[in-house]
C-alpha cells in the first residue's frame, strides 16, 4: 500500500511537469480547480470550507458569485506579494473581486503555514504542491496571474511582475466600474 502511493505521487509530480500546457487566452474558458486551503479559516469565512475551487466564485452556478476572480500562482517565499494581494482584495472585495493564492512549489506544508501565518492573510492560500494546476495553466514562471469574469473567462493573463499591484489595480478599476 505505501509503495503504491508513493508510486502515485511520484507520477503526480511526474505529470505536472510533462503535461501539455494548455494555451489559455484572453477570451478562454479559465480551467477548473480546487485546492486545499493553507490558512483555513480565510476559506472557511469565504467559501464555508477549508478548500477552495474557481467554481465557487465563478461559472453556471457559484455559490459565492465574484465580479472577478485574480488567480495568482507565487512560490512558497513571497510573502511581500501575499500581502499586496490582501490588500487588494480589501480594496475590492465590496465591488465583488476575489482573490486566490495558489504556491505552486513542493515546500513542506509546516513551512508554508509559518509563512502564511506571519503574513496575516485575507486571501485564501491554496497548496498545489506538485504544481499540477500550474501546469493546466501553463505557469512557466511565478508570479503568473490571471484575471476570471464572473462567468469564467480569462479576462486578463500575466499582469507585469514588476508592476503587479499596479497593474492589478488598472485592470480590476476597469472591470468594477
Amino acid at each position: 500500500m505505501w509503495l503504491l502511493l508513493t508510486l502515485s505521487l511520484a507520477a503526480s509530480s511526474v505529470f505536472a511537469q510533462t503535461a501539455p500546457a494548455p494555451s489559455l487566452k484572453v477570451g478562454d474558458s479559465a480551467l477548473l480547480f480546487s485546492l486545499p486551503a493553507v490558512n483555513e479559516d480565510v476559506a472557511l469565512r469565504q467559501v464555508a470550507r477549508g478548500s477552495v475551487a474557481l467554481s465557487d466564485y465563478t461559472g453556471v452556478s457559484p455559490g459565492f458569485p465574484a465580479r472577478a476572480v485574480v488567480v495568482t500562482f507565487s512560490d512558497g517565499k513571497a510573502s511581500a506579494q501575499w500581502q499586496m494581494l490582501s490588500r487588494l482584495q480589501k480594496k475590492y472585495q465590496n465591488k465583488g473581486v476575489r482573490f486566490i493564492i495558489i504556491v505552486a512549489d513542493e515546500i513542506d506544508i509546516a513551512t508554508l503555514s509559518n509563512a502564511v501565518a506571519s503574513a496575516k492573510l485575507d486571501v485564501p492560500l491554496l497548496h498545489d504542491r506538485y504544481g499540477i494546476v500550474a501546469g493546466r495553466y501553463g505557469v512557466k514562471a511565478m508570479p503568473m496571474t490571471f484575471v476570471v469574469d464572473g462567468d469564467g473567462y480569462v479576462d486578463a493573463i500575466g499582469v507585469a511582475k514588476d508592476n503587479l499591484e499596479i497593474g492589478l489595480d488598472s485592470i480590476l478599476a476597469d472591470l468594477t466600474q
